[in-house]
Parts: structure tokens; C-alpha cells; sequence
């Protein structure tokens, strides 16, 4: 019987070396003088029980709600180990035993004893396949079977790399170029949208190098995700540094209600402006400074910036009047008058000119002055669009809308400059008579 047992052990072996063909999976060894087997197997719960009992951990457990199962589709194997005794299986059970990082060690005794059942209905038989097959379909039919919160980690780290290890094995269309790619050329964004890494890399670094960050995202049409992830995995952390500092400076220069650079040279920073008092702000670097006067922090008594109109107003009216000119001129000199007005006067000019020659975007503020092309224009900085013309914002709807409502200083003026813009023609001289034609 036991050369018979034997021969039952073999064939069972084989099947299952033939079904699982990596040795991570399976693996047995087999005594040469005693011909008994031992071994261990990998089993991978379906993933339709897995989906199912990670829905029931986050329903039940709150205190694993932190965590983001919204991917979590495969779970880490059962390791299933065994060893086969002389007369397995036409008289004793197979010596098994258990063990998995997600799973309690009541869970696994309920486990266990399931298998038990199983040998008494089918003893006489190879019954590691049977085993097997309940460990991967049958664990919902077991109220004690659920995922251990201990193991929230180790179950959330192993489905990234089991669907990484999937996704480099499939193959791809790239949105980008349109040709096949094999997974292993490909990154998968945080939108599910795939492209393959040299298009992607190229594309994003293009935009990067010309400074146009907010156009860095997933290049699928429609789609505005990107996550930090998902650039450190295309980008080097040369351009992941690059982009950070030019989306930080555009926040900044966007939100200046709310941010300020640092004025100290060599610094380069940008600070939050106090909630409580909108003059203070204080630097990642830990500067404190007036956003006003630019000048250290003063307090909430004094800023240079107000003590300069104030001291102007009075110069003006002093030069009108003459009421108190002489005092003036003795306390802060004629010399730093006259230059504190001159200055003035010339960046009031300067602010007339930049406010004819340009118009603010309605949204963000940024000055933008026209070159060419049509009074429908798009900001560089939030892509806001408005008319040139008047600076009100524009329904992407229907665009040339703003420019047929009738009675409007817009109405009939989409084109309006154009022409100009274009380079004057040549007026056409008498034909030459000797010309062949």
C-alpha cells in the first residue's frame, strides 16, 4: 500500500508542478529513501473574495478608513505547507499548516478545520487541490475570515507591486504616440490614463523647460489629474525640482493676497501673509517682514510706505499753498523731497502706461499686452479667457458671443487692430512692358 500511496504522492506532485511553474508559488521536495513529499504553496485569493473583504474591513473598521483601498484588489497569499505521510491518501490525512500576514489565528483555525471536513468527504483522494481551490474561492462562506487591521500596510504595499507586476506583463496603446507599447515602457498616471514613459517624459519636460506648469498634467483630453507620484516615476529629480519651484512662484505671484517673496537678497523664498494682520508675513526662512514697505517687521504702528504718502500729501499741498514749506524742507531735507517726488510722479507714469498699453486679467490680475491676433485672449497664467478690450470674461460656450450683443463698445470688434498688426503690403508699380508675359 504504501508503494502505492507513493506513486499517488508522485502524480499529485507533478500536477501541481505543472500548474504552478514558479517556484514562488510551489515548491515540494520529495525523501529518496523514504519517497515522501513535502512542500508549500503560494495561494492567491480571487480577486472577487478579495474586493469582497476589503468592502467588509472598511465598512466594519473605521479605524482603517485612513488608509486608500480604493485599488486594493489583490491580497498577499496564503502560504498553505504540507507534508505528506506514507499511507497519504488512501488511509492518513496530509500534515498541514498555515500562515498569512492578513489573516487572525482564529481565522486560520477556522481555516484549518474546513480542511478537515474536506478529507472526511473525499479521503481516499489527493486532496491538496481541493485545499487549495477553497482558499481561493471558498473564504466568504467563513464569518471569522476577515483582514487584520495590523496588516493594513503590508496588504496595501503588496497589491502595488502585484499590479505593477501585472501591468509590465500587458501591453498598451499610448495615448500619446498611438503605437503598441509593452507594459514595461509604460506608467500608469493616477487617472488610470496609460502612456508610454518616452512620450510622456518628453512632453511633460517640453512643458517644464518653457516654464508652463499648469499645463503639466495627464495629456488624455479632458483630463487635468496629476499627482506627485505620478512625476517622480516619468520625471528626474532635477525637472520634479523644477517644477515644484516654478509652481510655488506661480502660486505665489497668482494669490498675492496671501503670499509674498521674501525681500532679504539671495533668499528666494515665499512666506504666508498673517491672517490677523495682512502687512505681516513671514518666510519659509523665517524672515518676518512688512509686504508693504518690503523693510523688516515694524509692528502694527508704523510703515515707511504710509509715512511716505502722508510726508508727500503735506510736501504738495506745502508747494501749493506754501504753508509750512520751510519746516519741510529743514526736517527731511529739499534734496529727498524733491526725489521722493520725482520718483513718485515717474512711477505714476509708469502705471499709466502700463495701464493703456495692456489689460488685467479679470481672474489672477497679470498684465498682458497684446502682440498680435484677435481680441479673444487667453492668460498665460490661470488660462483664464477675456476680451482685450473691455477685460471681461469670455464663455468658452459660445466665444464670439461677447462680440455681437449690440449696443456694447465690443459689439463688431473681435477683429479690431488686426490689420495693423500685419506687415504693410507694397503698392503695386506700372507693369514692366518687357516682362515675357
Amino acid at each position: 500500500m504504501e508503494d502505492e500511496c507513493a506513486d499517488y504522492q508522485q502524480c499529485e506532485m507533478s500536477a501541481l508542478a505543472a500548474i504552478y511553474t514558479d517556484s514562488s508559488e510551489f515548491a515540494y521536495t520529495t525523501d529518496k529513501d523514504s519517497r515522501l513529499s513535502s512542500g508549500s504553496i503560494a495561494v492567491e485569493v480571487d480577486t472577487s473574495v478579495s474586493e469582497s473583504l476589503v468592502n467588509t474591513a472598511t465598512r466594519v473598521d473605521s479605524g482603517i478608513e485612513a488608509i486608500d483601498w480604493s485599488s486594493v484588489k489583490y491580497l498577499p497569499p496564503i502560504q498553505l505547507s504540507f507534508s505528506l505521510p506514507a499511507l497519504y491518501p488512501l488511509v492518513d490525512a496530509p500534515q498541514i499548516s498555515l500562515s498569512c500576514c492578513w489573516l487572525s489565528a482564529e481565522a486560520l483555525e477556522c481555516i484549518a478545520g474546513r480542511m478537515t471536513e474536506i478529507w472526511r468527504i473525499e479521503q481516499g483522494m489527493c486532496v491538496l487541490d481541493s485545499y487549495v481551490n477553497m482558499l481561493r474561492y471558498d473564504l466568504l462562506t467563513m464569518d471569522t475570515v476577515k483582514i487584520d487591521t495590523a496588516a493594513v500596510q503590508d496588504v496595501v504595499s503588496y497589491n502595488a507591486s502585484r499590479r505593477h507586476e501585472l501591468f509590465k506583463l500587458q501591453t498598451f496603446t499610448c495615448l500619446i504616440c498611438m503605437e503598441q507599447q509593452s507594459g514595461k515602457h509604460c506608467v500608469e498616471l493616477a487617472c488610470s490614463h496609460v502612456h508610454c514613459v518616452e512620450c510622456l517624459r518628453g512632453y511633460w519636460s517640453m512643458l517644464i523647460d518653457e516654464g508652463s506648469v499648469w499645463l503639466v498634467q495627464c495629456p488624455f483630453p479632458g483630463c487635468q489629474v496629476l499627482k506627485a507620484d505620478d512625476l517622480s516615476r516619468v520625471l528626474s529629480p532635477e525637472q520634479v525640482q523644477r517644477y515644484t519651484m516654478l509652481s510655488d512662484q506661480r502660486r505665489v505671484d497668482m494669490d498675492s493676497s496671501h503670499f509674498a517673496w521674501c525681500p532679504r537678497e539671495g533668499c528666494g523664498k515665499w512666506g504666508a501673509r498673517d491672517t490677523s494682520n495682512n502687512k505681516l508675513c513671514i518666510c519659509t526662512c523665517g524672515y518676518a517682514f512688512c509686504v508693504c514697505c518690503r523693510r523688516v517687521w515694524h509692528g502694527t504702528s508704523y510703515c515707511a510706505i504710509d509715512s511716505r504718502v502722508k510726508v508727500m500729501e503735506e510736501y504738495r499741498r506745502a508747494l501749493e499753498d506754501g504753508v509750512g514749506l520751510a519746516e519741510l524742507e529743514r526736517q527731511y531735507g529739499k534734496d529727498v523731497l524733491v526725489g521722493m517726488l520725482e520718483k513718485e510722479e515717474a512711477e505714476g507714469e509708469s502705471a499709466k502706461f502700463i495701464a493703456a498699453m495692456s489689460q488685467a486679467c479679470p481672474t489672477c490680475s497679470v498684465r498682458i499686452v497684446k502682440a498680435y491676433g484677435c481680441n479673444h485672449m487667453k492668460c498665460t497664467q490661470c488660462n483664464t479667457h477675456f476680451c482685450y478690450i473691455c477685460g471681461a470674461l469670455i464663455g468658452l460656450s459660445d466665444p464670439l458671443g461677447h462680440f455681437r450683443l449690440a449696443g456694447t463698445a465690443c459689439y463688431m470688434m473681435l477683429l479690431e487692430g488686426v490689420l495693423g498688426d500685419q506687415e504693410p503690403v507694397a503698392e503695386a508699380g506700372p507693369l514692366d512692358e518687357n516682362l515675357p508675359f
